[in-house]
């Protein structure tokens, strides 16, 4: 049978899914035919290493039984998701027939298999399509590194299959985006969580669990090769007890996914299963509960791959961390500049970014100098470029003394040029002093206006800033741009030990 006669009885909306996710470029729904999309679909296919690129083992040993004609007993409760993503890839038809169009490709591919090194990049796609799985969107780099840690394969390696590969892509959609002012960073998606993206972004941002979940080859085939873990005797029950209900249970499916992904209250998901017809009337009391303690168990992009169940408890292991760190840290006292010493601070500080600012005709309509209201976002471009010609302008800001400082306090201007700007990590809170830790450095820092332990909600605390020696201390310069960088797990501990170890510098 040819594929052709029937694909115009397939809805468009599911041709061009599948058509999006074969073909490299491929076109807008309204402008490309149901036809036409499977003339590209099969162009793709003429080359028959794109069929065994795209194909698991288990999918082309499947291929092969059905030209060794099996019988359709050999076919009987088994292989059904072989069927499905072979069908999905319009390798076969309703019937289990391979399309006339191809299945000379089809044999042409199976006399070329490789089955050993097929089954390893089986492997190796079980493992990153599975974590892509679990968190909905990441950056492709962290797939990357995630994949080489656990299968000590090259990095460069593992990319380079990332973005070839045709059966990762079939799973995992790569677009580039702008994070944080940087642009064209690749990030994964899931394709069957590509609509709800920018929602996993935003509810990971709200729920804000630190860490990424564990993962090894065995968990990773039975995502790859499930909707779920089916080796989770909960979920086992969960799916068992849907199969019960008295409609087509799949439809459910897709809302219960989505809802797992991004951690959402689950009474509206529940509402919406009552609404499905034939469901009006069935007491579902004992199946929600199984539904609830199943989607405990369901990884979460919003959790950042783990399971509410696991965030609860590391939730629980960071208020004890809290607690402990609280009796651990004194309260700083005398840990910023006295008022006298802040506001003689700012004068010089503003002072400099005026004329920088002036120099290099950034904002002409902005004024710094003697203003106390300023929005520090609006100066961060200005802060930029005096640290890197700071030098420069400390000195003809110093020979030109536009606001007639003193001597002494043109001597403590000069200083300013020996400041750092960097990424720090904020590490500890002594009486007197915060601990910022750079690469191989920490630096006892004072605040300007207030101790920093009433400004910084909890240590570690990644920040860009800049540090100033002014008078015999150094502070930071009172804008602290703060770092969505994730804290694995024991970082707290490595930085202490790093801590006690470090030279500690009060001076510059």
């Amino acid at each position: 049978m040819k594929m052709h006669d029937e694909i115009n009885k397939m809805r468009k909306e599911y041709v061009h899914e599948q058509y999006s996710r074969i073909v490299e470029d491929f076109k807008d729904y309204e402008k490309i035919s149901r036809v036409k999309m499977l003339d590209e679909i099969y162009k793709v296919y003429d080359d028959p290493d794109n069929i065994i690129d795209i194909c698991t083992t288990r999918e082309l040993k499947f291929l092969k039984m059905i030209l060794d004609n099996k019988s359709e007993e050999d076919f009987k409760d088994k292989y059904d998701w072989e069927k499905t993503t072979l069908r999905d890839k319009f390798l076969i038809d309703l019937k289990k027939n391979i399309p006339e169009e191809i299945i000379k490709k089809v044999k042409q591919a199976l006399k070329r298999v490789n089955w050993e090194e097929k089954q390893k990049t089986d492997e190796l796609n079980e493992l990153l399509v599975s974590y892509c799985k679990i968190h909905g969107s990441v950056l492709l780099s962290e797939v990357c590194q995630f994949g080489s840690n656990i299968t000590e394969i090259n990095p460069e390696i593992i990319w380079d299959h990332m973005l070839n590969n045709r059966l990762f892509n079939y799973y995992v959609f790569i677009i580039a985006k702008n994070i944080d002012g940087i642009e064209d960073i690749p990030v994964a998606i899931f394709q069957d969580y590509y609509a709800i993206e920018e929602e996993i972004e935003k509810q990971r941002r709200k729920q804000r669990i630190v860490g990424d979940k564990k993962i090894d080859l065995k968990m990773a085939k039975t995502l790859f090769y499930n909707e779920f873990d089916i080796n989770n005797p909960k979920i086992i029950k969960f799916l068992e007890e849907l199969e019960k209900l008295p409609f087509y249970w799949f439809l459910a499916i897709d809302a219960i996914k989505q809802y797992a992904m991004l951690n959402l209250d689950r009474k509206n998901l529940k509402e919406f299963i009552k609404k499905i017809p034939l469901m009006e009337f069935a007491d579902l009391t004992n199946f929600f509960k199984v539904l609830d303690e199943a989607m405990d168990e369901m990884p979460s992009g919003a959790l950042n791959g783990y399971t509410p169940n696991e965030a609860k408890e590391i939730k629980k292991k960071m208020i004890k961390s809290k607690k402990n760190k609280s009796k651990k840290n004194v309260r700083q006292k005398n840990a910023c500049l006295s008022k006298k010493d802040a506001e003689l601070f700012y004068k010089i500080y503003f002072g400099l970014l005026e004329f920088t600012n002036k120099k290099y005709k950034i904002n002409e309509h902005l004024k710094i100098y003697n203003n106390n209201g300023i929005d520090p976002s609006e100066i961060v471009g200005i802060i930029d470029k005096y640290w890197e010609n700071k030098e420069a302008v400390t000195l003809e800001f110093c020979l030109a003394n536009p606001y007639k400082f003193s001597k002494e306090e043109l001597s403590i201007t000069a200083e300013f040029k020996k400041g750092i700007r960097d990424m720090f990590i904020i590490s500890k809170f002594e009486l007197e002093y915060t601990a910022f830790m750079s690469d191989d450095k920490i630096y006892m820092v004072k605040g300007v206006k207030d101790n920093l332990d009433n400004i910084i909600p909890s240590l570690p605390y990644a920040v860009v800033t800049s540090i100033i020696p002014f008078k015999e201390n150094l502070v930071y310069d009172g804008v602290l741009l703060g770092l969505d960088i994730k804290m694995f797990n024991g970082l707290s501990k490595l930085i202490e030990k790093e801590y006690n170890v470090m030279l500690k510098y009060y001076h510059l």
